[in-house]
């Protein structure tokens, strides 16, 4: 695929004049993994950017974000800026460190403050991608301080962690090569998709306007899945776990560019095109954007909601995995719509060796539900038809065996469905999980316990039939007789 500078934007912008002269150094630089390192600092730049806006954070109620503490958010800054400053110091070294350690201990053992003054504005004047290094790695030694007593309070007020992200962003701001500021940009070094087959059905683009426009789209969705790299989600360090929020964030503020690009700006770009593939292609990222949007807030709103003060490791590694593999999983499958728009037998595995297909996960989806389903349906005929439906013991079972079935899609469904079926499930499932068996022995929880679940059945039911209407699913009928395998596995796994 070709690796050309782009930036999902309607305008083009002015190629930056330093960029031949920072594409210059990086060849100077004699270290191993440079490209992978100055990859990261760049990710890390704009993740911290992106941090301090609370719009890219999970948390529960915007209106009351001048209530909260932020001490947690601060940690997870402080982490970073120990590794910002860990890679500019390895990159320095690799670019005549010992002069700018000479010239650090200069500045700040030697000189006089007029000295030092004068000697600072020619520093800060970043004449070179090297002086610039040095300016980020100074800068963020000094911020590494401020955090570590930070950190120290008990409480962060928002006034504190807002203007602590401006001084920070106005740092980065300054910097003039090391900008993480600047819209989404496409560089050959970071972004050469690897993949022949993915190169091959672009190239194959007749229309040169559509070409371009279809690589901007894969290359963005290439970039949201290169971030996902950077998260560990069989970490088993809480503080490693969290740490994911950063790179969260800055997929939130990147994908809405993206968004923007595939909703309002893309149509722009085309009016007027006239290959006939052009009609399919903005439609297809039309819809691209609304189910991106969708399994945002199915993230931010659900799995990944107030993670920061999550003090459980269990809780933090199941948030951290579903969210990882929901959007894993949309940014493969979108690759696979764009360009099987233009290369209908397309498989997926092709592009990704462990693609799941939409049908699959469809499948599995309404397996599960229907197992669900058929469990309620027996304890219901169980408690209303014979006479264990007059022993607490019965109900206590039927507990049990919710709460199992909970975890269990919890791990492996619940990231699949949609989030407006998702609202209503969590707002069920949350009650069943806060549910204790003692609870049971008090009548009025039991009778909602009752009333709850026979309100969920039916829930589960209307989500089925959404479900069997998926296009994919025409023609694939639901495998009762597995289904009931399923469950009695299930009931002797719990009940035994």
């Amino acid at each position: 695929m070709n690796e050309t500078k782009d930036r999902p934007e309607a305008e083009e912008a002015e190629a930056d004049p330093r960029a031949a002269e920072r594409e210059a150094w990086i060849e100077r630089l004699r270290l191993d993994g440079k490209y992978r390192m100055l990859f990261e600092l760049e990710i890390l730049l704009k993740g911290l950017d992106r941090f301090f806006n609370v719009e890219n954070l999970p948390l529960a109620n915007m209106q009351q974000v001048i209530a909260l503490n932020f001490v947690d958010e601060l940690e997870i800054i402080l982490q970073f800026v120990d590794r910002v400053v860990e890679l500019s110091g390895v990159l320095l070294d690799a670019s005549r460190q010992e002069d700018y350690q000479f010239k650090y201990y200069i500045e700040t053992k030697l000189l006089g403050d007029y000295e030092r003054s004068r000697w600072r504005e020619a520093v800060l004047e970043q004449e070179n991608p090297e002086a610039s290094l040095f300016v980020l790695y100074g800068t963020f030694l000094n911020l590494r301080e401020i955090l570590r007593g930070l950190t120290q309070l008990k409480v962060v007020p928002y006034t504190i962690f807002f203007n602590t992200g401006n001084l920070i962003s106005r740092e980065m701001l300054g910097n003039r090569y090391f900008n993480p500021s600047r819209p989404v940009e496409f560089r050959p070094e970071f972004d050469k998709v690897n993949n022949k087959r993915i190169g091959m059905i672009v190239r194959a683009v007749k229309d040169a306007q559509l070409q371009r426009n279809a690589s901007i789209v894969v290359l963005a969705f290439n970039r949201l899945l290169q971030y996902l790299r950077f998260i560990d989600p069989r970490s088993e360090s809480i503080e490693h776990l969290k740490s994911s929020l950063l790179f969260f964030a800055l997929i939130h503020s990147e994908s809405k560019y993206l968004m923007e690009f595939m909703e309002t700006n893309l149509p722009d770009r085309l009016a007027g095109n006239p290959d006939k593939m052009r009609g399919p292609f903005t439609e297809a990222c039309d819809s691209l954007s609304f189910q991106l949007q969708m399994e945002l807030k199915k993230i931010h709103a659900g799995e990944l909601l107030n993670l920061a003060k999550q003090k459980k490791l269990e809780s933090v590694k199941t948030a951290v995995e579903n969210s990882h593999g929901i959007l894993m999983n949309f940014f493969q499958q979108s690759v696979i719509q764009i360009l099987k728009v233009f290369e209908s037998g397309l498989a997926g595995e092709e592009i990704f060796p462990v693609f799941i297909s939409r049908r699959k996960q469809s499948l599995k989806l309404r397996e599960d539900l229907a197992v669900f389903r058929s469990m309620m349906e027996k304890f219901e005929e169980i408690t209303e038809t014979t006479e264990a439906g007059m022993h607490l013991d019965t109900y206590l079972k039927y507990l049990v065996l919710q709460k199992g079935f909970v975890a269990r899609m919890r791990r492996g469904t619940m990231p699949l469905m949609r989030y407006h079926d998702l609202v209503e499930f969590e707002k069920y499932l949350k009650f069943v999980e806060g549910l204790g068996l003692d609870d049971l022995h008090i009548m009025d929880k039991l009778d909602k316990f009752k009333m709850e679940s026979k309100f969920f059945k039916i829930l589960v039911e209307t989500t089925l039939g959404h479900i069997d209407n998926r296009s994919e699913l025409q023609g694939e009928p639901l495998d009762k007789a597995r289904v009931e395998r399923r469950l009695k596995r299930f009931v002797v796994e719990y009940l035994k």
